[in-house]
């Protein structure tokens, strides 16, 4: 049975054939229309995505962009904490080079006092000056003035 008849109009038989036109026109007619709304919709529905897809490529774009800035914030944070533990490090080396001349300088003077005190040692003694003990250890004269007698200190 067509679509908006009765069954009594469809059996009529008086029922003309423009009564049937007519029906079908008006249902082509209101297909039509509704296709048309369709169609808008379909086109609004399709408008609304793209402007969806755009923002949420502008917003992958902004996002891109704060991202490679957070990368140059981290490389320069980075970089000032290796600078620092740098700075630190030079200062220790500094310290510690102090440190080392200092006791390269009391390495040279203790190399000095040995080697006086060598030279000391080294120096013959007059039997006339000094006695020697038995276990061989030297005292000094009792005879003599100081600036001729050598102490071993």
């Amino acid at each position: 049975m067509p679509l908006g008849l009765s069954a009594g109009s469809a059996r009529s038989e008086d029922g003309s054939e423009a009564f049937l036109e007519g029906t079908v026109d008006w249902e082509l007619s209101r297909l039509q229309r509704q296709c048309k709304v369709m169609e808008g919709e379909r086109r609004a529905y399709s408008k609304e995505v793209h402007q969806r897809i755009n923002k949420q490529l502008e917003e992958i774009q902004r996002l891109e962009g704060v991202r490679d800035k957070l990368q140059v914030q981290i490389s320069i944070a980075q970089s000032q904490v290796t600078r620092q533990q740098d700075s630190k490090r030079l200062e220790n080396m500094g310290h510690l080079l102090k440190c080392q001349v200092r006791a390269q300088a009391e390495v040279k003077e203790l190399q000095e006092q040995t080697r006086a005190l060598d030279r000391q040692r080294d120096i013959p003694c007059d039997l006339g000056l000094h006695l020697l003990c038995m276990d061989g250890h030297q005292k000094q004269s009792w005879a003599l003035p100081d600036h001729h007698t050598h102490r071993i200190q």
